[in-house]
């Protein structure tokens, strides 16, 4: 195998083609222009390494399968971030006829990887990509027949990431034999010891990411949960298809892809290639808030979808008028596009369906556009029916969770469910609003799910009082809990998992038909109740509570009558804010600070993270609580900045169920004024 290694300085870092850039390329060729102006571009994705790691348990399974694969995990990893220095560092061990490398670095003209793992034997090298996803090796698959042989959406990047390194380790190494694997944590695995989530925590060391294992010998880990799939085949039929669209038009292989996206990106070229549904994912976005988008703007900050969008469709693009990729659960975009059609004003008539389950609300969005009706949508006889069935007090409770990549427990498989948070409001009869209980476990290396549940039961089982949740977390959390408990050995087990039944619902097949099964006290879907008859322009078709709510306080005077008031004044109570404290301030988009937004972030610090948060658009956005919960099981923290992030996350979840207390008050306040 011929490797050179480089002189110190000979290779220049200006513009490489690295395996995260291939990825953005592949997805939008455009994006490779923006991502390369951080300073000239609004980018809504979060781009801390650390905190998206956390976030996605990445470390974790990283440093698990570098105990698992390579033969010496304690010293075999290159920790320098200097390019230069790694490619040479690399070069030097691949000398050796048998050898490990993680963070190993390969470069070839103008493209760059850094591999997880690569493990030599001779003439041969196994390049492993590890990734912090699960796979069943009996159900899952990469590839899917329906309408032809292709790449399945959800596992295709992984794929096409794994391609490009083999492509490139080959081209740098040219007489080996390149085989590749992806590394993937094996659903049906289950862990053979305790405490496997907190061996390894991580902390920062400069700009580099470390993690401080605790492990001496790889029998602590137990049973290996590791799925490692050979890609080769898949690689091979991938590079036989020549169907890639290349960003300078036609068609092609996945070699002349990257050998296209290596020479826009390395010259700075900007290629337009088109708007539709793809649009949706950009990360090159302003928020839908108009008035944090002006403050954009206001700093200098560029669009970079308003200028794709603008390019598209020509003169006259008003960045301010909705497009069709806006259109709530539209599945015709990219067709409303290849007509002509880029903005909702300009659907025709007959164009939408004019049934189905979608069609009224579609509609509905639609004629608003079109007659510039920016007023709300309510259907009063729907929600008054649907409020004759419930009991009160009502009680409004939201989850924080996570699914730990690696397991907690013995006998756990990888992305089990934790949950560590919840917050309980209620409203009685006469319309008092109580924070009427919250709960919360930051213990490092304490399992919190079983003690959660018996706290929630505790708050819940006083009455029979309707509860709500918003959208499907909260049911998804407890049934997954409920399946925990029935394969543990708690002593009340039995009596939480019936509990569990009386509030949630699930599918379930008897003599051979397929149901659900409700409890008699199943938790009322708000989200449902809002699709079904409750629809605001300002949302843009979003149906998320963190959108709803400035869209109902700009609406309702009563609300702002009511909350623009100290807390000990409103008739209110709180857990975690003083009295004096003022849910709803003037200013902002319809005259009032958007609530979440007035409070303290959980990462003071991390404006990286601020914008991950705000970048998020469904209801269980938990983006900022579940990587707040790894900071606090994962890092060594001092106890003044673990008090403040917990402080931090009682008061987002309050406002969580808070806001779900001031919808129902929306709805009754327009229904009594009706």
């Amino acid at each position: 195998m011929a490797i050179t290694i480089p002189e110190p300085g000979q290779v220049a870092f200006v513009r490489l083609l690295t395996k995260s850039r291939f990825k953005v390329g592949w997805e939008c060729p455009a994006k490779l222009f923006y991502c390369g102006r951080k300073a000239e571009y609004y980018n809504k994705q979060l781009d801390d390494d650390f905190l998206q790691g956390l976030a996605e348990g990445g470390y974790q399974v990283g440093e698990l399968a570098r105990w698992m694969l390579c033969n010496d995990p304690a010293n075999d990893i290159i920790s320098t971030r200097d390019g230069d220095a790694a490619l040479r560092e690399t070069a030097r061990r691949l000398q050796q006829p048998d050898v490990s490398v993680a963070e190993a670095a390969f470069r070839h003209e103008n493209l760059f990887v850094r591999a997880d793992i690569v493990v030599k034997k001779g003439k041969f090298l196994s390049l492993y990509e590890v990734k912090s996803k699960s796979w069943d090796p009996e159900t899952d698959s990469l590839w899917t027949d329906r309408g032809g042989r292709r790449m399945r959406s959800e596992w295709a990047p992984y794929l096409l990431d794994v391609a490009f390194q083999k492509h490139v380790v080959e081209k740098a190494c040219p007489g080996s034999t390149v085989k590749a694997f992806l590394v993937f944590l094996d659903k049906t695995k289950l862990a053979t010891v305790d405490g496997l989530a907190w061996k390894f925590p991580v902390a920062r060391a400069g700009n580099n990411i470390v993690v401080n294992s605790t492990v001496k010998t790889k029998e602590e880990l137990g049973g290996d949960l590791l799925c490692c799939l050979d890609a080769d085949r898949d690689i091979a039929e991938l590079r036989a298809l020549r169907d890639f669209d290349l960003p300078r038009g036609g068609k092609g292989a996945l070699a002349d892809l990257i050998k296209e996206l290596a020479e826009i990106y390395t010259s700075g070229e900007r290629c337009f290639c088109g708007v539709g549904a793809k649009c949706r994912g950009c990360e090159f976005c302003f928020p839908s808030d108009p008035q944090l988008a002006t403050e954009l703007r206001q700093a200098g900050l560029k669009s970079g979808l308003d200028e794709c969008w603008g390019k598209a469709v020509g003169p006259g693009y008003d960045p301010g008028k909705p497009k069709v990729i806006e259109l709530w659960n539209f599945r015709q975009a990219d067709d409303a596009v290849g007509q002509g059609f880029f903005m909702i004003e300009g659907l025709p008539e007959g164009f939408l369906p004019a049934d189905g389950k979608n069609a009224g609300r579609q509609q509905l969005q639609v004629s608003k556009v079109k007659q510039r009706d920016d007023t709300p949508w309510l259907d009063y006889a729907g929600l008054q029916a649907a409020m004759a069935s419930w009991t009160f007090p009502l009680h409004f409770i939201d989850f924080e969770t996570s699914r730990l990549a690696l397991p907690v427990r013995k006998g756990e498989r990888p992305y089990s469910q934790v949950a560590f948070q919840f917050s309980h409001h209620t409203v009685d009869r006469g319309g008092r609003v109580t924070h009427a209980g919250q709960w919360i476990e930051v213990v490092a290396g304490k399992f919190p799910s079983f003690d959660f549940v018996r706290a929630l039961k505790q708050n819940l089982e006083k009455d029979d009082g309707t509860i709500f949740r918003y959208a499907a977390h909260e049911n998804t959390v407890l049934r997954d809990i409920a399946d925990q408990l029935a394969a543990s050995s708690e002593p009340d087990r039995h009596e939480l998992c019936k509990w569990i039944g009386t509030i949630t619902e699930y599918s379930s097949e008897a003599d051979g038909k397929k149901g659900k099964i409700q409890g008699h006290r199943n938790m009322v879907d708000m989200k449902n109740l809002v699709v079904a008859h409750h629809y605001d322009p300002f949302t843009h078709g979003s149906n998320s509570l963190k959108m709803l709510l400035p869209a109902i306080i700009r609406q309702s005077g009563w609300l702002q009558q009511k909350y623009n008031q100290p807390i000990s004044a409103s008739g209110a109570t709180s857990l975690n804010f003083p009295g004096d404290w003022v849910w709803l301030k003037s200013g902002g988009a319809g005259g009032w600070k958007d609530p979440y937004k007035a409070l303290p972030p959980i990462f003071e610090d991390s404006e990286a993270l601020s914008r991950y948060v705000a970048g998020l658009t469904e209801v269980d956005d938990g983006g900022g609580a579940i990587i707040a919960y790894g900071k606090l099981q994962f890092v060594d923290l001092p106890d003044c900045e673990r008090d403040r992030i917990r402080a931090a996350l009682l008061r987002y979840c309050e406002m969580d169920t808070l806001a779900m207390v001031m919808l129902y008050q929306y709805w009754r306040s327009e229904l009594d004024s009706h």
